[in-house]
């Protein structure tokens, strides 16, 4: 019995969708298509997210997640739609997707904090040299149920009062990332 090959792609409303989708922040679902048959066989998950020097996008499809940094460019659309495409035909990337230390514009620290921001619940190991331990622990608020708040712990012990956490997601970055420096220096200067 002879196996038929199917490529899946995605429609034309997806990749115009994904043109618009990259130069924001959000979760979005794209269904993947037989080419030859136009049947749906999968959905994509992609979580995008924009961070200070590119974007990255973290693809679920199947059991499979999979990340991608990319500058900030006007054809990021293109770019996330043929990631996307070879994670669901498993053939590599094409040379150029992404570019040579592209993946460098996001380092561990951003991407966790924004990570972090995005879930609104959770502990994080911040991958901070020298401090293993430092967690940022995000809970629901206990004085408004519709905020969530943060604090930080290191090897396990509390080193900050929970504060509420913004609800605009680039602030809330931007408050984290802030406390996260002022308290790396301060323990620095005190050690």
């Amino acid at each position: 019995m002879q196996t038929v090959n199917r490529y899946l792609c995605l429609s034309l409303a997806s990749r115009q969708a994904l043109a618009r989708q990259v130069a924001g922040n959000g979760t979005f679902q794209h269904e993947m298509y037989d080419a030859a048959t136009s049947e749906t066989l999968a959905t994509a998950q992609v979580a995008i997210e924009q961070c200070c020097d590119g974007m990255t996008a973290r693809v679920e499809l199947g059991e499979s997640v999979n990340s991608i940094t990319l500058a900030k460019r006007n054809d990021n659309g293109d770019r996330l739609a043929i990631f996307i495409e070879s994670l669901a035909n498993d053939v590599a990337l094409p040379i150029g997707i992404p570019e040579v230390d592209e993946h460098l514009l996001v380092d561990d620290l951003e991407s966790m904090l924004r990570d972090a921001v995005r879930e609104k619940r959770g502990t994080f190991y911040l991958p901070v040299d020298g401090l293993e331990d430092l967690a940022l622990l995000i809970r629901q608020s206990a004085f408004d149920p519709k905020r969530v708040s943060f604090c930080f712990e290191l090897d396990g012990v509390g080193l900050t009062l929970p504060v509420l956490l913004p609800s605009d997601r680039t602030l809330a970055y931007e408050l984290l990332n802030g406390c996260v420096q002022v308290l790396v220096a301060n323990y620095r200067t005190a050690a």
